[in-house]
């Protein structure tokens, strides 16, 4: 996959001055103290008539932020008038004495072999330089990182949103909540619904990322949807086989045995595509399966407003476009999300006003699409919920039957928004409004989720706190996104993923407590475990705040501001030691308007230089 992944520049003053203060009170290998590398006054200023010596450094290998110290003789004690480059990057130098001098390994120090350079003088001031370069070499271990994919905010804040087709070095947008999701078959187009809180200006249109052509286009405006509020988007895959140019395959028949079905107890042709066509199919003809499904939050009292939609791609291009054929997959209220279970198929979508989960059977919608149905005049579908339920319990059916009234997720009011895991054995629903989240378990036998529980967060209790369960608190979580964990996989664990999620936090409150909460990617782990991955030091920063807008090492250099949207996928810019390709996540991060990401450092990173001052709005 091709990308512009541009990463962390050199660690800012105030992120340094948090460090160094931390390590006045830590040692920087056993039975040393930052102390003994302090004190300049008491050691000798660097004499040019003498040679200046390397005898070694240590630790011998490290990544970005590592704390060096380098011995040798000759190194004065004015910092002014010295210069560490490890691995052809200039270090962070923190203090001098004339026969030791301590650093921080910079980022991207893979090159010149890890060679550690030292350079003492300044020419410029008629004082003679002397470098010098240590015999041993510096081993830099890769680290993930935060980085920034595309966009960017001026001081104003005026920059917009910029045209459609901008490429990523110009593109300017991403300035409200939305979530994101990939292509199933093109991981190298990744699409962004936004939301219009929290500027609730004029709805923008769904935006295709595109990472091969690094581009940013709007595809689907928000007049397709009666530019109604847009919420989520997820991809459904329909279960036929196409031509490359779109048209229904036909790949057999068989006798018609759907009692329900205009075509009962004919032999029909089929059109479906079994795994050996996806196996052969190529990326033009496997396209055609793709659908994007997209929720519009809508209020009426007869519980007949728009929820979800769903689109296909243009039949003239291939591509999800203006002209893109549309129509309403369900109906019902205030619907804040949907997702498509990843084996069977199935939809499942909430409705803010009562707390309701719903499952819609797609089964019965391609039913509809299928030429023999349509030939044979079936009935069209009808997207109304509450006039097509099907009872599980008694086996009555009205209208198709299609939709099913699950659960009361706890209370009426609950904006959520559902993630199912990547095997459909479980999901967490993420509460937004109330700082929770909840576990709904799969029943495979009944293809269906069941009642859920409380996983992590407290009800309406904002906070940061990393801890178990309910004894952790979130604030305002968004977006979540699966990754598998290798110390899982070696320990052959039967659920292998960690569930990476935004903690968007609570702009725009007075209370000052509350503005230091949540803009973090935190994680949650099968058992329950809360930890905060990336974001959020504000120990480390002289502002003291969670938020702002630095790239680097992910805990205590990074930062971000109100991330909603977070994916996650391999990439190969950076391969592991058995040439496998390495994790990425891509992360919206609205108030600083732009595309983030986290993953190793590469050597076609390019140094990006965010404010080190905090972006309120």
């Amino acid at each position: 996959m091709k990308m512009n992944q541009k990463t962390m520049r050199v660690l800012p003053m105030s992120i340094l001055l948090g460090l160094f203060a931390i390590l006045t009170m830590n040692s920087c290998s056993e039975g040393v103290s930052i102390e003994d590398y302090i004190g300049v006054s008491k050691t000798d200023p660097y004499d040019p008539s003498k040679p200046v010596t390397v005898s070694g450094f240590t630790p011998e290998s490290g990544g970005v932020g590592q704390q060096m110290v380098i011995s040798g003789t000759n190194f004065g004690n004015d910092t002014s008038l010295v210069k560490v480059v490890i691995g052809g990057k200039e270090a962070v130098l923190v203090s001098v004495k004339s026969d030791v001098l301590y650093c921080f390994v910079p980022s991207h120090a893979f090159f010149n072999d890890g060679a550690v350079e030292i350079t003492i003088g300044d020419n410029a001031q008629g004082i003679k330089e002397q470098t010098v370069v240590a015999s041993e070499k510096f081993t830099y271990e890769r680290k993930m990182v935060v980085g920034t994919l595309c966009g960017y905010r001026n001081e104003l804040d005026d920059q917009g949103w910029t045209a459609s087709g901008t490429s990523f070095s110009e593109v300017a947008g991403f300035r409200n909540d939305g979530v994101m999701q990939f292509s199933p078959y093109n991981h190298n187009q990744l699409f962004v619904v936004y939301d219009r809180e929290p500027n609730w200006e004029a709805a923008h249109a769904i935006q295709l990322i595109d990472l091969e052509t690094e581009t940013v286009t709007d595809v689907l405006s928000p007049s397709m949807f009666n530019n109604e509020r847009m919420r989520t988007i997820d991809f459904t895959v329909d279960p036929y086989a196409y031509n490359e140019d779109g048209t229904k395959m036909q790949t057999g028949e068989a006798l018609d045995e759907d009692p329900d079905s205009p075509t009962y107890g004919l032999v029909i042709p089929t059109y479906f595509g079994d795994d050996l066509w996806v196996q052969n199919a190529t990326p033009d003809m496997k396209k055609w399966r793709e659908h994007l499904i997209v929720t519009v939050d809508c209020h009426n009292d007869q519980y007949t407003a728009a929820a979800v939609h769903i689109v296909d791609r243009d039949p003239t291009t291939g591509e999800f476009n203006p002209n893109s054929p549309h129509r309403l997959l369900a109906a019902y209220n205030q619907c804040n999300g949907a997702a498509v279970h990843p084996i069977n198929g199935e939809i499942y979508f909430n409705s803010y006003t009562k707390g309701e989960m719903l499952r819609l059977d797609m089964d019965k919608y391609w039913k509809t699409l299928d030429p023999n149905y349509i030939l044979n005049n079936g009935t069209a579908w009808s997207p109304y919920a509450n006039q097509n339920f099907y009872d599980p319990n008694t086996g009555e059916e009205n209208g198709n039957g299609a939709f099913q009234l699950l659960y009361k997720i706890q209370d009426n009011g609950f904006e959520c928004q559902i993630d199912i895991h990547p095997q459909g054995k479980y999901a967490y629903i993420v509460v937004i409004n109330k700082d929770y989240m909840l576990k709904t378990d799969y029943n495979e036998k009944e293809k269906r989720f069941t009642a859920p529980y409380q996983i992590a967060g407290q009800l309406g209790q904002a906070g940061l706190d990393d801890a178990v369960g309910t004894s952790a608190k979130l604030a305002r979580p968004y977006q979540g996104t699966f990754a598998p964990n290798d110390e899982y996989i070696k320990e052959g664990r039967d659920d292998i993923y960690d569930f990476f999620f935004c903690d968007s936090g609570r702009l725009g409150e007075k209370d000052e407590a509350n503005q230091r909460m949540g803009s973090t990617i935190r994680v949650l782990t099968p058992e329950g475990i809360v930890s905060t991955y990336a974001g959020g030091g504000a120990n480390t920063h002289a502002d003291g705040l969670v938020y702002g807008s630095e790239n680097g090492e992910l805990r205590d250099v990074a930062r971000f501001h109100r991330p909603t949207g977070l994916v996650s996928d391999l990439t190969y810019d950076v391969v592991d030691a058995a040439g496998k390709p390495t994790r990425i996540f891509y992360i919206l991060d609205t108030v600083n308007r732009q595309i983030r990401t986290i993953g190793y450092e590469h050597e076609d990173e390019t140094d990006l230089a965010p404010s080190d001052e905090p972006v309120n709005e």
